[in-house]
């Protein structure tokens, strides 16, 4: 047995010397048995050393995690829909039904359009950063959004009427969604319009 480990081993914590035990496949044999013999005076055991690896590991974990870069915010999207908001908002919906249906303002065929319409207005206000919402380019393109989820939806109710309450989602997911692929391309396109202007005027 080399006596240098055995001295290395004796002047070490209780601490270093687990630390050591729990990678002892990379040991040499010699090393080996002059770590066991000393573990063996201090009353010592490898399931220390396991746990000792254990805890190593685990405060390791939470050191990246504190030291990993967060998440970084969306650029045009808010974290998560203020439900608040959203709630309040579902007021506007139930007056225009009631106002729809109880006057006979609109033709009865149009009635489930405008809702569609209303309804992916709100979602797309609620769900983008405020900076968006001051922009031109986003009300111009929500403004030229509600004329696919007008005729999408209108299609559907005219032709495809809806005969249970997950037809009439799948409707208006439809329709939203029609309207959110073609205003979120053109507001895409404006924005890099004018990046693209204002990098001109710079020079």
């Amino acid at each position: 047995m080399d006596s240098s480990y055995q001295k290395h081993y004796a002047s070490i914590s209780d601490d270093e010397l687990l630390h050591i035990a729990g990678d002892r496949r990379d040991l040499r044999e010699d090393a080996v048995f002059a770590l066991d013999a000393e573990m063996t005076m201090r009353g010592l055991t490898h399931e220390d050393a396991r746990a000792k690896k254990r805890d190593q590991l685990r405060l390791e974990i939470k050191d990246v995690r504190a030291h990993s870069p967060k998440r970084k915010k969306s650029k045009y999207f808010v974290a998560q829909i203020n439900l608040g908001a959203f709630i309040l908002s579902l007021i506007g919906p139930v007056l225009l039904v009631f106002l729809f249906q109880g006057h006979h303002l609109v033709p009865e065929e149009w009635s489930f359009s405008i809702f569609v319409i209303y309804m992916g207005a709100i979602l797309a206000c609620l769900a983008v950063q405020p900076w968006v919402r001051r922009t031109l380019s986003f009300w111009l393109s929500l403004a030229i959004s509600c004329v696919p989820q007008f005729m999408v939806s209108h299609w559907l109710s005219v032709y495809h009427l809806a005969h249970s309450r997950g037809d009439v989602k799948g409707s208006a997911f439809l329709s939203i969604l029609a309207g959110y692929i073609l205003g979120g391309a053109l507001f895409v396109l404006l924005q890099k319009l004018k990046l693209g202007q204002g990098t001109k005027d710079a020079q």
